[in-house]
């Protein structure tokens, strides 16, 4: 892509830059990099903030990944015991007594085992502070295990009360032949047992157009099919029919590629658990798309009670069109 000068970047005003879902026209137009992952994150930085506000604890401890917020957990419990356990150790010999053969070797080993039963508030009596500095140290890891625990329980119970949206989206988009024509396909499953009513979808059509002589990505909304479904327990094709009035109309792979093209996805509906909106999202850029195929049917025949089945390991699965 030419080097933009941002200055440059005429304002948002036209019927395809409103359509630009927010982005702007200096990050759609002069951005490197695709504007949306496979995840639903958005490829944009926040600079010029306080550390505060631009780490926010708070924020990413909900959104992180079970498996990181684990290792996370796990660190900061070693961690705060380690910190403690030298403290105990900057107190002097002497400074926990008690029988600790039995269990330790050593007196950093002490330190560290007592350190933790001071912070889970365990006590089983065998070690205990000796002295006024071992006794302020030991007052203040009761405090701060006293913190820890709460901010930890209410860190898992927002995490879990927290209404998301389970779905899972394929890897790559189809143009696969659909009615007298083509369409662009794109299929996802819903991961959870509960139920999304009222799911609302919405596609465009991101592309650099350079024919005014200065770069300038615009956005066309792509017509769906159908673009709203009542209830959501399974999966769910999305399709673009490819007509003449179509975005995509006459364009393939190459043309694309030469665009920077961009499908967005964008959905909204209701979690029938917690009768809350929930959102989802994610993109496809021209290597995403596979040309020729179309999906095969992820549906079980129906078992012995009748019931029948989705198969969401093969969610990517194609076949020649």
């Amino acid at each position: 892509m030419e080097t933009m000068n941002y200055a440059a970047v005429p304002s948002a005003k036209g019927p395809e830059e409103k359509g630009d879902l927010g982005f702007g026209a200096v990050v759609s137009t002069a951005s490197r990099k695709r504007l949306l992952n496979p995840d639903g994150s958005f490829n944009v930085r926040r600079v010029g903030l306080p550390w505060s506000e631009a780490v926010s604890l708070y924020h990413s401890a909900l959104t992180l990944r079970w498996p990181a917020f684990f290792g996370w957990v796990v660190a900061i419990y070693f961690g705060i015991n380690l910190v403690f356990s030298a403290l105990y150790l900057l107190c002097g010999a002497g400074s926990i007594v008690g029988n600790a053969s039995a269990t330790t070797t050593g007196p950093f080993a002490t330190a560290f085992f007592f350190s933790v039963e001071t912070f889970a508030t365990i006590g089983y009596g065998n070690l205990s502070p000796a002295g006024s500095a071992a006794h302020l140290v030991m007052t203040a890891e009761a405090l701060v295990g006293v913190l820890a625990q709460a901010l930890i329980t209410g860190l898992f119970f927002a995490r879990f009360a927290r209404p998301t949206a389970a779905i899972t989206f394929s890897k790559q988009a189809v143009i696969a032949p659909f009615k007298d024509g083509k369409a662009l396909m794109i299929r996802m499953a819903n991961r959870r047992k509960n139920e999304l009513i009222e799911l609302k979808a919405q596609l465009s059509f991101s592309y650099i157009d350079a024919t005014s002589g200065t770069p300038l990505r615009r956005y066309r909304p792509l017509v769906l099919d159908r673009a709203e479904v009542t209830f959501f327990p399974l999966a769910w094709t999305i399709v673009h029919p490819i007509t003449p009035a179509s975005p995509l109309w006459a364009l393939d792979a190459n043309a694309l590629h030469e665009k920077d093209a961009e499908i967005l996805l964008l959905l909204s509906g209701m979690d029938d658990t917690f009768a809350t909106t929930v959102h989802a999202r994610t993109s496809y850029k021209p290597d995403q798309l596979v040309w020729g195929m179309k999906f095969t049917n992820i549906f079980n025949p129906p078992d012995a009670e009748g019931v029948m089945s989705l198969d969401i390991s093969r969610l990517d699965e194609m076949q020649p069109a």
